[in-house]
């Protein structure tokens, strides 16, 4: 048992809070990541590579089709 106050701030209260605030600053870290990844992908989106994508997709999406039913759309 602590004696007083102090050490049970000192012992207890500072470690956890140092380990949230870690855990936070990590967690910060990797959402900016994130957001400029996103940036990145609606730049590029937005300099035409949305329809690169969709002609893959299309594509893809036609080898399925005849894959699975022995035909291709028109």
């Amino acid at each position: 048992m602590y004696q007083s106050f102090a050490e049970l701030v000192t012992f207890e209260l500072i470690p956890l809070v140092r380990a949230a605030l870690k855990e936070t600053a990590e967690l910060i870290g990797a959402v900016q990541v994130l957001s400029q990844r996103v940036e990145e992908l609606t730049t590029e989106l937005a300099a035409g590579e949305l329809a690169e994508l969709r002609k893959l997709a299309t594509t893809a999406l036609r080898t399925v089709e005849t894959t699975n039913t022995g035909w291709r759309r028109p």
